[in-house]
């Protein structure tokens, strides 16, 4: 795999601390925008130890389900439709019950763009409320980076022009042109997926001592709900940052993201997998 990379760079200082300053991975085909790197390079160990001490195995990005134009005409208030409803209660009660649990008990990250909020929610009520689930229901962490990072010129452009298609159509694009622009604008939302990751998740827990899970006796699944087609660019920065091979980033960038499905992306194994509903 040829492709332009820049360093992923993860700076994060809270409490006047660096705590995940950088990350480099030479697999990784998005040019990220430029970030001064204050301290040494994390390794893929270091990051896989950090989710470790969250008692994160894995993450989980899941796309909103079907949607309708919103009477405002604004895209933030674009609402699921009956069969977006269907799907993501399908989903919950599928690969939700049956490959995540036991959830990141302190939160599911979630855009708070209503589409995404509602996807989270019916997800997560058809895989918690029912007698043999193995995970109570997270809160919501809604982040607006998750939502604002979509509302980019040139990303609104190149979609118009493209639309939903695997991210490989985006960054390999014939045009130079809109290829470098694809790598820039996806190459930030994921950068700044990773930050809220960081930020709201292991650094909250580390710092702020949340308690363990002493009860679970396998590793979480932190959930990530947000929208396509910057999703994949989240679980591509993910899956590289912990050192995935060529062959499990391939997974995520030749899969066209379908509505209420999404990616999986397993910390120590370094292996990615699509989550899919049934009978897709």
């Amino acid at each position: 795999m040829v492709n332009p990379f820049g360093p992923l760079s993860l700076t994060l200082q809270r409490r006047h601390m660096a705590f995940m300053p950088c990350i480099q991975h030479p697999l990784l085909p998005l040019q990220f925008p430029e970030r001064k790197c204050e301290s040494k390079k994390t390794t893929p160990q270091e990051i896989q130890e950090s989710f470790g001490r969250c008692n994160i195995d894995q993450v989980a990005f899941i796309r909103h389900g079907n949607t309708a134009p919103s009477a405002t005409g604004l895209d933030f208030d674009r609402q699921l439709t009956d069969l977006g409803r269907s799907q993501c209660t399908t989903a919950g009660a599928s690969y939700g019950t049956s490959r995540l649990m036991p959830y990141y008990k302190h939160g599911a990250l979630c855009s708070p763009a209503p589409r995404c909020v509602e996807t989270a929610q019916l997800f997560l009520d058809a895989s918690c409320n029912t007698e043999n689930s193995l995970s109570g229901k997270p809160p919501l962490i809604l982040d607006s980076r998750m939502y604002d990072g979509t509302m980019q010129p040139e990303g609104s452009r190149l979609f118009r022009s493209i639309g939903y298609a695997p991210l490989r159509e985006y960054l390999e694009n014939p045009d130079t042109n809109d290829a470098n622009a694809a790598k820039f604008v996806l190459g930030g939302y994921a950068r700044t997926s990773l930050d809220v990751i960081w930020e709201e998740v292991i650094v909250k827990h580390v710092l702020d001592k949340v308690e363990k899970n002493s009860d679970s006796k396998k590793g979480e699944t932190l959930l990530f709900f947000a929208h396509a087609i910057y999703l994949p660019s989240a679980a591509l920065g993910l899956a590289s940052a912990v050192g995935c091979i060529d062959e499990e980033l391939d997974i995520v960038l030749d899969t066209n993201t379908k509505e209420a499905q999404g990616y999986l992306v397993h910390i120590k194994d370094q292996v990615v997998s699509l989550l899919q509903r049934p009978g897709e």
